[in-house]
């Protein structure tokens, strides 16, 4: 680079300081103007040592791409952030070398030991093409790989879904960390682990730096490995807090929304005794029932059923003359033709995104459905109804007695509300109101008639032609 520009510099005779903004212009990292678009991500044209590879002694990881990779990664703040090296031997450094990065442990890679190296989705080109898929590699510095994996879920028990890009780990009796980054969805495989026990335990890494922090979620399981083993974990917030009423929301004068600030313990059944609503005077209002929200989303289905019922056999009976069905079926053909029609757009838009990789495999579509926990949820709210209305604009205290938190914490815990005030009525909906009670709205006057003036030019017409009154 430096014997080039030397030349163009005595070609040109450039000046000192027209040779040193052409130095500092070709040092910077930006793209070539012109040309095609380049639309692909970098392609890994080697990896040293070789993936399966046995007794291997390298200095480095070492991955050639095909062109330049940008020191920043998307969606990290460097590349040692998308670095994972199982077992944890310190933490990974990352060397970039424009199309070549090497990777090491701060303390070296140990004998005798299988070790995987991960680099999470972000790496990217000069132009932000970033690859899409997570690159993996296993090799071993002593003997063979053994053929072993932890597999399962780590799931978000409080939000009911996968814990996206949880960090789990594997723990050895003499302290080996193995680790692995679950996906988008939770989903986690710990590879080539010898066989024994191992405490596992995964969290969602917030503030990524690897280390479980008191807010974040974990959970953890024992497990002995011998060939393979599945084991879903269940995160949450472990505390010693306890359960308080973050949100009392009056729905209307007879029903109540209860939100604590964490979940409580599953399988809670809470009844009108467990309920304590207090008026300012210390007077009580009587519960009539308290709903969790299963309850509550078991009751709203079977009441959309019977609504969904009554209108199809409405439908039904309007449906039933032959111009009624001819237009049903045409109206379903109608909406065939749009979803194959979507399709076929899908698909083209699939294709034209293909063409502009230049061949290059993407990475795969994963069409595994989302994992569906097999404990049961967890929930913050309960549904209050009561027997006696509340009043408008008045204070009240609300209190739930022994509501046991995840962790196993029990409290009662109570918190203060003031309902709103009262929605005044316009005129129409006081007269609808008083009709719904029995008493009749007070009569409109009728607008007077307009007056005939057709009539009214005939009769002066005739006065005038005959004469007369």
């Amino acid at each position: 680079m430096n014997t080039v520009i030397e030349a163009v510099v005595r070609r040109a005779a450039v000046t000192p300081a027209a040779a040193l903004l052409l130095l500092t212009a070709c040092a910077n990292q930006t793209a070539p103007p012109g040309g095609r678009p380049d639309l692909s991500p970098p392609l890994i044209l080697t990896v040293t040592p070789q993936n399966n590879a046995v007794g291997a002694k390298p200095k480095a990881v070492t991955l050639q791409f095909d062109e330049v990779v940008s020191e920043t990664p998307k969606g990290a703040k460097d590349l040692a952030e998308l670095v994972f090296i199982s077992p944890k031997s310190g933490a990974p450094k990352v060397d970039w070398g424009r199309s070549k990065i090497e990777i090491r442990p701060s303390k070296g890679w140990k004998p005798n030991t299988v070790y995987s190296v991960v680099i999470k989705r972000g790496l990217q080109d000069l132009r932000n093409n970033a690859i899409d898929s997570t690159i993996r590699l296993v090799f071993s510095t002593g003997g063979a790989i053994p053929n072993t994996r932890i597999a399962g879920v780590a799931f978000d028990w409080a939000a009911g879904n996968g814990l996206s890009g949880a960090l789990v780990e594997a723990m050895a009796p003499d302290s080996t960390t193995y680790q692995v980054v679950a996906d988008s969805v939770g989903r986690y495989v710990l590879q080539y682990l010898p066989p024994g026990p191992y405490l596992v335990r995964a969290f969602g890494d917030r503030n990524a730096n690897r280390t479980l922090d008191p807010i974040e979620v974990w959970d953890a399981a024992n497990v002995t490995l011998t060939q393979s083993a599945d084991l879903e974990l269940y995160g949450f917030a472990h505390d010693t807090v306890g359960l308080r009423v973050a949100e009392v929301t009056p729905q209307d004068s007879l029903a109540l929304r209860v939100v604590f600030d964490k979940p409580y313990a599953p399988g809670r059944v809470f009844t009108p005794d467990d309920i304590i609503i207090t008026r300012a005077d210390s007077s009580r209002v009587r519960v009539r029932a308290v709903q969790t929200m299963p309850e509550r989303n078991l009751a709203d289905s079977l009441k959309a059923k019977a609504r969904a019922d009554s209108v199809a056999r409405a439908a039904s009976a309007r449906d039933s003359t032959p111009a009624l069905r001819a237009r049903t079926d045409s109206l379903a053909r109608v909406r065939r033709a749009d979803s194959l029609a979507a399709v076929a757009t899908a698909e083209r838009a699939a294709r034209t995104r293909a063409a502009a990789r230049r061949g290059r495999p993407g990475a795969p579509i994963d069409t595994t459905p989302p994992p569906k926990m097999r404990r049961p949820r967890v929930y913050k709210e309960i549904y209050i109804a009561l027997d006696t209305p509340l009043e408008p604009q008045k204070q009240y205290r609300l209190s739930v007695t022994n509501v046991q938190s995840l962790s196993g914490t029990v409290r009662s815990p109570a918190r203060s509300f003031t309902t709103p005030r009262a929605v005044k009525l316009d005129s129409a909906k006081r007269d609808s109101a008083a009709a719904g009670r029995g008493a009749q709205p007070p009569a409109t006057p009728r607008p007077a008639a307009p007056p005939d003036t057709l009539a009214g030019a005939m009769r002066v017409r005739v006065r005038a032609l005959f004469g007369g009154a």
